[in-house]
């Protein structure tokens, strides 16, 4: 069973952010950076319990390439995209 993805707006404005800044140090890399999101969105709709719990609501999948993690709910048969934080940045859960 493949779960649903939404992807809410500070998710959105978070991936823009990163990408913008990965295109600035070399023309490319931000989309290199989007097919590895892309990816964990792949991942996360074929098995979001797989991955590592924060507390009793939010789940992390740390992304392979790039120093980011996608924080993400599961609501019945949706995975719900939070926020994409960069693994050197505190936390805000």
């Amino acid at each position: 069973m493949n779960y649903g993805l939404v992807v809410q707006s500070e998710a959105v404005i978070d991936i823009q952010k990163a990408f913008e800044w990965y295109e600035t140090q070399r023309a490319g890399l931000g989309y290199e950076f989007i097919e590895e999101i892309e990816g964990g969105f792949e991942r996360l709709s074929k098995n979001p319990q797989h991955y590592a719990a924060i507390n009793q609501k939010y789940r992390r999948l740390r992304i392979k390439r790039f120093p980011y993690m996608i924080i993400y709910e599961i609501e019945t048969e949706q995975v719900v995209i939070n926020s994409l934080r960069g693994t050197r940045q505190k936390p805000k859960f």
